[in-house]
């Protein structure tokens, strides 16, 4: 898909509300827009999830460039909506914290709101599920079974996903969404060498991940989903906000050899590459510096055409009466997927069908 108007202009404000930078000396190269131009501005911002970090954009920018009135109230409240799904989804992460750990467990949050803190402004990252890790298949099927006694109810049969008042609620036995078997050891001595610590989420010490094995964790997650049926621009945002907020922390030279080592090395090079182009993260903000030159992958239009989890791909996504119901030609899409990105991360490309055939055979 080639540049547009509407792509240069959402790219220009999402820069802004990250970083919280006007850029002045551009703002005329993408403004003003027209009110159709607005309109298809702000649907890809909602297909992004991105849009209460676009809307920090817009408090940037000169008065004449504002979108119009109309828009400009509905695009409010709708982020006073995502502030409330903040501080309700920090409460009930509170709540399901102390739930578990006075049942003699130790759950580990993931992602979501614990990345959100990473931000310039954390209530207006838009929430999704919240993610619990437990150590072992064991604490992670009591953990389930607590849940179910306490009539918590179980969204789908057969697996760990709950409905917690308003939030859904996920619990994993498994870190990293990587499939390579041969990489748990390397990770597992990574972790073991930055210890988890915790955060405090509603008045409760949350336990998380050290930032240094939260990249890794965040970057992983958005390879699983490149590989199966896209991703979109949030997960990105997450990883470039960690990077700003955590670099000092970061060792550099080790997180390289680790990528290397678990063969996502080639892969990372344009990850970064769009972090700082796209994105406008600062080139020292990288945790290393990756080679320069064109690698050949565009994510940008990846994650443009997919939308949030790729469920805004309309050659893969069947849609009925303008609403997304259900995938469609699931296996041709990971096929697809798996010989794009065979070239830079071939292990991860070799082993992610072979362990989703053997998942769904032991299901």
């Amino acid at each position: 898909m080639k540049n547009t108007k509407i792509q240069a202009a959402f790219l220009f404000l999402l820069r802004s509300g990250l970083w919280g930078k006007k850029q002045q000396h551009n703002e005329k190269q993408f403004f003003p827009l027209s009110d159709a131009e607005w309109s298809g501005l702000y649907r890809r911002a909602n297909e992004q999830t991105v849009q209460g970090i676009v809307y920090d954009g817009l408090l940037c920018l000169d008065k004449d460039h504002l979108p119009p009135r109309q828009l400009q109230i509905k695009w409010s409240v709708q982020i006073d909506r995502i502030e409330r799904s903040h501080r309700r989804t920090n409460s009930q992460i509170a709540e399901q914290y102390a739930f578990f750990k006075k049942r003699k467990l130790s759950p580990l949050l993931l992602k979501g709101q614990g990345v959100a803190e990473s931000y310039r402004f954390p209530e207006h990252r838009v929430c999704g599920d919240i993610d619990w890790y437990f150590e072992t298949t064991r604490q992670c099927t009591l953990a389930g079974l607590h849940l179910i006694k306490n009539r918590i109810p179980r969204i789908h049969v057969g697996g760990q996903v709950y409905r917690w008042t308003a939030s859904e609620m996920d619990l994993h036995d498994r870190l990293f969404d990587l499939h390579n078997p041969f990489c748990k050891r390397l990770l597992n001595q990574y972790r073991k060498d930055f210890p988890d610590t915790t955060l405090s989420i509603s008045g409760q010490d949350v336990a998380v991940l050290a930032p240094q094995v939260q990249v890794v964790q965040v970057t992983a997650h958005i390879l699983k989903h490149s590989l199966a049926f896209g991703i979109g621009l949030r997960q990105f945002c997450d990883l470039a906000a960690l990077y700003h907020r955590y670099r000092h922390l970061l060792d550099g030279v080790r997180l390289e050899q680790l990528y290397r080592r678990i063969g996502l090395l080639r892969w990372i090079a344009p990850v970064h590459q769009f972090l700082v182009n796209e994105l406008g993260l600062a080139k020292d903000k990288l945790p290393f510096t990756s080679p320069a030159g064109g690698s050949g992958m565009d994510i940008l239009q990846e994650v443009w055409q997919s939308g949030n989890f790729g469920f805004y791909d309309e050659a893969y996504v069947q849609r009925i009466d303008g609403t997304f119901l259900a995938r469609k030609g699931r296996t041709e899409a990971i096929l697809r997927r798996i010989v794009r990105y065979f070239p830079y991360v071939p292990k991860e490309a070799f082993w992610f069908p072979i362990i989703h055939f053997l998942n769904r055979r032991g299901a």
